[in-house]
This record gives C-alpha cells, structure tokens and sequence, in this order.
C-alpha cells in the first residue's frame, strides 16, 4: 500500500496548505499531516526545506516521490487516482478548470498582499487597497461563469465533485 503525506502550514492562515487538505479530504484519500507552524517559527522555511526544495507549502510526499508545487499536485494525484476525477471529465470543463486553477495560482497579487488570509478574525474594510477590488471582481466572474457554464451537475463549481 501506498504512503501519502501532505506537509503543510497552518490551515487557518495558508490558503495553499488549506486548498490541498481539502482537495485530498474530498477525495477520500487517506493520508498523513506533517504541519509547520510558519508564523510562530522563525526557521520554518528550514524545516520545510527538509521535505522540499523550494522551502514552500503544500508539498506532497508520496512514497519516494516528492511533489512540491500545488498546481502539479493536483496533476500529479489525478494521474495517480484517475477514478477520482481529480479534474472535470469533460474536455472544455478541463480545460476551463485548469485555465482558472493557473490564473488562481500565479495572479490575484493585489489581493495577496494586502489581505492574507486568517479564518479566525475579521478585518472589514481593512486592505482594500487600489487593485484588490478588480482581483475580487475577477474572481467573482470566474465563479459564477464556473456555475453557469459546467455548474448543472452539483453545487460546486464544475457541477459534481468526483
């Protein structure tokens, strides 16, 4: 049998830790947790760089393999468990689903730096600075073309999830 474990940070401020927990929860993968507190820690990146070379959450250890960019995890465990559906089976979906996931991954810096995530407060108002308005709105418009154009199946953004 084989032997995942995800290495994250804290859940309740690393969207990147947060996304890959979920994703592996909804999938029903059973795997193990190796958190690293990023923020009480000022050698975390250390401790990270034990597991990955990038000294960066999430990175996924599977077997001897190590996976340690969040959009080639998410390849890498629909290669490894196609029959979950990792991804949206219908080609355009795919396509479209992927597209976003890089546009998620790789932009949205407005909104980045100046409102980081922490689930456990809230801050209304605080970080709207100039361009963190258009980076809401553009991910507003990819959630709701996600609903209407591959919605029909379920209440996630592609319909169904696996």
């Amino acid at each position: 049998m084989t032997q995942l474990t995800l290495v994250i940070g804290n859940k309740n401020y690393s969207s990147w830790s947060l996304r890959f927990w979920l994703l592996m929860k909804q999938l029903g993968l059973k795997f193990n947790e190796i958190r690293i507190s990023l923020y009480n820690n000022l050698d975390y990146a250390s401790k990270i760089r034990q597991y990955s070379p990038s000294g960066k959450v999430p990175v996924l250890l599977h077997d001897t393999q190590t996976v340690w960019d969040s959009l080639v995890i998410c390849e890498y465990l629909a290669e490894t468990f196609p029959a979950l559906q990792c991804w949206p089976e219908d080609k355009v979906a795919r396509a479209f689903a992927r597209s976003i996931s890089a546009e998620m991954h790789s932009g949205f810096q407005n909104l980045r730096q100046n409102m980081p995530m922490n689930c456990r407060t809230k801050y209304p108002g605080k970080g709207l600075a100039p361009g963190v308005q258009q980076d809401i709105d553009r991910i507003t418009n990819i959630w709701q073309e996600s609903r209407q154009e591959f919605g029909n199946g379920g209440n996630f953004l592609f319909g169904n999830f696996a």
